[in-house]
């Protein structure tokens, strides 16, 4: 039995990230229970480090998009490395908000009529020797539950 529906919720949905998937690119579509299209919610990846195959992704695009605004939230999930590196920090800052990504962690995305809560269930680094440690993602699991900031008259 999954939890319950946050009143307005749009349903819940888990975005898995595996090492090796490297055009990992996960969205769901957010839709009222008359079928009706209300935006869309996911994650890929926004920042890879080191060479060579496997992409090796040291940060993640999570994002809301909602058709009654005019623009798409998106907040980085970083690695430790990522978080602690200034230079990575300073370029992905412009792709949106940034967040260390944590197990257990919870972060918020809100637009105009859609909030978002995304909360990191499973997160295990890779190891490579010819990397910093905890700089890239061998696994990261996200529960994603959006719902409705105003729940719709019946």
């Amino acid at each position: 039995p999954s939890p319950k529906q946050p009143q307005g919720g749009l349903g819940r949905f888990v975005a898995t990230y595996t090492l090796g998937n490297d055009n990992y690119d996960t969205s769901f579509s957010l839709e009222t229970a008359k079928q009706e299209f209300l935006g869309e919610c996911g994650m890929g990846i926004s920042e890879t480090i080191g060479e060579g195959k496997p992409d090796k992704v040291t940060a993640f695009d999570l994002w809301l998009f909602d058709k009654a605004d005019v623009r798409t939230v998106t907040q980085i999930l970083m690695s430790e490395h990522a978080n602690d590196d200034h230079n990575l920090r300073s370029k992905l800052t412009a792709k949106g908000q940034l967040v260390l990504a944590e197990k257990g962690k919870t972060v918020e995305l809100e637009t105009e009529s859609l909030r978002l809560k995304a909360q990191v269930t499973e997160l295990v680094y890779a190891t490579n020797p010819d990397l910093p440690p905890n700089s890239h993602f061998q696994k990261l699991v996200v529960e994603i539950l959006p719902s409705l900031k105003e729940p719709m008259p019946a």
